[in-house]
């Protein structure tokens, strides 16, 4: 009976230290900032999917109909998962839930159905996409007329497919975030825009992009430093 009981204390006493050495989950809000690579400002979401109607925090959105660009950057999006692009490219137009629908309203998101644009990019990678290469990219598209000159309502959307690996900074997709939202200065338009990286679950990969989408409209854009 003592070697059993001496057993169960050091079986215990090892639980206790392997759990004290675990690294503590990362648990953020949408709004709260972390640094990115030009030393400006990002914000996260985690997998700890928080309720739209939590979104808000007593704030209303700078535009009540905020335009989504798409871009679907990764070889898979022409192929193998092409057919989640419906449903992502219009990400305000696809929610269903009655609490969602209640809770854009109420943060004064009021036209879901305004245009979309979305795009394939099946050149880029495979490999790590920075956020600065996030960046580079949406400004050169922006330029060859890749995509459309955004306007203060718009928010771009860079959904990533498996092969292209998401970091921020010294964070890193999956482990740190389930995506981000940012803002960067180009031709003279604060050009805001998303990152998703790639969500094996098609479901979960849906509410991880309308909530980042839902909180970079509600977040206000800054203007332009002279």
């Amino acid at each position: 009976m003592k070697l059993l009981s001496t057993f169960l204390g050091i079986a215990l006493l090892a639980f206790v230290v392997a759990a004290q050495q675990q690294p503590k989950p990362l648990v953020v809000s949408p709004d709260q900032p972390v640094a990115n690579d030009d030393r400006g400002q990002a914000f996260i979401l985690t997998r700890d999917l928080q309720p739209l109607s939590a979104f808000g925090h007593r704030r209303k959105a700078p535009t009540s109909d905020p335009q989504q660009l798409s871009i679907f950057a990764g070889k898979d999006w022409a192929t193998t998962i092409h057919s989640r692009e419906t449903q992502l490219q219009s990400l305000l137009a696809n929610v269903g839930s009655e609490a969602d629908l209640a809770a854009l309203q109420d943060n004064g998101i009021k036209n879901r159905f305004g245009p979309a644009f979305s795009v394939e990019r099946a050149d880029i990678g495979p490999g790590a996409v920075s956020d600065l290469d996030a960046q580079r990219l949406l400004a050169a598209m922006l330029s060859e007329g890749g995509l459309p000159r955004p306007n203060a309502g718009t928010i771009l959307v860079i959904f990533l497919d498996a092969n292209l690996q998401s970091t921020l900074g010294s964070l890193a997709a999956g482990k740190h975030y389930a995506a981000y939202h940012s803002a960067f200065n180009f031709d003279g338009v604060r050009i805001r825009y998303v990152v998703v990286p790639y969500e094996s679950d098609p479901a979960t990969g849906y509410q991880i992009a309308l909530r980042a989408f839902v909180a970079a409209a509600l977040k206000p854009t800054q203007p332009i430093a002279k």
